[in-house]
C-alpha cells in the first residue's frame, strides 16, 4: 500500500523585529535544510493580512508537502530541529506546526 503524502501547515507570529534578526535568518536556513533532508517541499509561503474569523493573527503561514506523515514527524522530532529551537524561540512568539489529512473523498 502506497503511503499518502502529508501536508504540514505552519503558522508563526514574530516577536517585535523578530523577522529581521540573525536568529531568524539562521533558524530559517537550518530548518529549510532539515525539512529538505526529510523530503519536505515548500509549496507556498503567505503573509497573513487579516483574520476574518477573529482570534489570533499569525504573521505568516507556510504549506509544506512531505512524502508521508512519518517524514513530516521525523523532521520536527529530529535532533537537528530540536537544536535550533532556541533560535526559533528568540525570533517567534508563537508557532503552530499542523499535520493534516485530506477529508475529501
Amino acid at each position: 500500500m502506497k503511503k499518502k503524502k502529508a501536508i504540514v501547515i505552519i503558522s508563526a507570529t514574530f516577536r517585535p523585529q523578530g523577522m529581521h534578526t540573525p536568529e531568524f535568518k539562521e533558524y530559517s536556513r537550518r530548518s529549510n535544510a532539515n525539512g529538505k533532508a526529510h523530503g519536505g517541499k515548500v509549496l507556498q509561503k503567505f503573509k497573513v493580512l487579516k483574520n476574518l474569523g477573529g482570534g489570533a493573527l499569525p504573521h505568516m503561514v507556510m504549506v509544506v508537502e512531505y512524502p508521508s506523515l512519518e517524514h513530516a514527524e521525523s523532521t520536527f522530532n529530529s535532533k537537528e530541529y530540536k537544536a535550533i529551537l532556541p533560535l526559533r524561540d528568540a525570533a517567534l512568539s508563537d508557532v503552530n506546526i499542523l499535520t493534516t489529512e485530506s477529508i475529501n473523498k
